[in-house]
């Protein structure tokens, strides 16, 4: 017996399974309303209920009390306790322990419910049968009540095992969804920085000793290829990390920092962005700041949000978003989301993305040094 079981017993459900011990109130109705039963029936009757309610309430709220290789086998072995005191209350009852029926159907149904519907199932049959064909004066007297609280109990299961059967899917689809983004990811990032860098590394070999002013200029350049993988990277691992536009904004803050550029970004307070646009912000921002690493150049970088907006503003190169380095995406995505995109390189580079048409900066001039 596993006693440590009890220290982490599990209220909540054995409340929610304990709750339905009420309806043993029928039995104990008999037992001391019926002056044709002896006190040793009557005692021996109701201590056999109050042994019954215990034991069931430990099967579900401290399952594992009971040692076995296997939840099966467990559910069995609770089983097997439960019919002591079932055996006691028949010497008490006679069959009107048919009523206990439906305790047995939701062991089994809740506990183990790939094989425990088809075994309350039969229990609920041969319960029928038998109040049926051999104990009509128990169905008449609510045992039918019994009968149709197993089938409800049955449905309950099944519906419960469907959902965790879908929910079990799909979690096995995101993660093969996150597989698939991550591959792609890595590919992106590293797939083409490694190629320039060995073909830059080749050719500062080559060139060390008849141009070494040249072969310095293609290291220095190397590592800047290598530094801003690195920082794209730790960014990935950030936004797996969590997956939500939070993880992004710390995923920019940490690509940023790698890359050397001074990271201005908002409080996670101000950072709450709502669902229908968390998503769409979370792209803008992990393609802008890739912009800003990639291509700008830049020293600083002044992320702001509110609940309809997202800027980002760089003291980079005003030409980092020339064709093929994603503006065309960035704003057709944004376009297609019913938004606005927005691009300025005076002074700084600007991109302000916009649901509901409001234009005036959110990177205030005055926070930019």
């Amino acid at each position: 017996m596993n006693t440590s079981a009890l220290r982490t017993f599990d209220k909540a459900v054995a409340v929610n399974a304990g709750i339905w011990l009420i309806f043993l109130g029928y039995p104990l109705q008999y037992l001391w309303a019926d002056s044709g039963y002896t006190p040793v029936q009557t005692y021996g009757g109701t201590a056999s209920i109050i042994v019954f309610c215990a034991i069931y309430i430990l099967a579900f709220g401290a399952n594992k009390l009971v040692v076995a290789p296997s939840v099966l086998v467990r559910t069995l072995s609770w089983s097997g306790l439960l019919l002591l005191p079932t055996l006691g209350l028949f010497l008490a009852l006679g069959p009107w322990i048919l009523f206990l029926s439906t305790y047995f159907v939701s062991l089994w149904a809740f506990t183990v419910p790939a094989v425990g519907i088809k075994v309350g199932s039969g229990i609920t049959i041969i319960s029928y049968l038998v109040m049926y064909f051999f104990a009509p004066e128990v169905w008449d007297n609510g045992g039918y009540g019994f009968v149709i609280g197993a089938g409800f109990v049955l449905i309950v299961a099944q519906l419960m095992r469907i959902g965790e059967v879908r929910r079990a899917k799909d979690a096995e689809l995101a993660q093969s969804k996150q597989a698939e983004q991550i591959a792609r990811d890595v590919h992106d990032i590293l797939g083409h920085s490694l190629t320039v860098i060995n073909l830059k590394a080749e050719l500062a070999s080559a060139l060390a000793s008849s141009q070494p002013d040249r072969a310095v200029e293609e290291m220095q350049q190397i590592a800047e290829l290598s530094r801003t993988a690195l920082a794209e990277v730790r960014a990935t691992v950030t936004r797996m990390k969590k997956p939500d536009f939070a993880g992004e904004l710390e995923a920019a803050e940490r690509a940023l920092n790698t890359a050397f550029i001074t990271a201005h970004l908002p409080s996670n307070d101000q950072a709450k962005v709502p669902g229908n646009n968390a998503t769409l912000f979370s792209w803008v921002l992990r393609e802008a700041i890739t912009n800003v690493i990639r291509h700008s150049h830049a020293n600083n970088c002044w992320v702001a949000i509110d609940p309809e907006r997202i800027e980002i503003v760089d003291d980079g190169l005003d030409t980092q978003f020339a064709p093929g380095n994603g503006l065309i995406g960035l704003r057709d995505r944004v376009q297609e989301a019913g938004g606005d995109f927005f691009l300025s390189t005076t002074h700084m580079t600007r991109i302000l993305v916009t649901m509901n048409g409001d234009t005036s900066p959110l990177v205030k001039t005055g926070t930019i040094q």
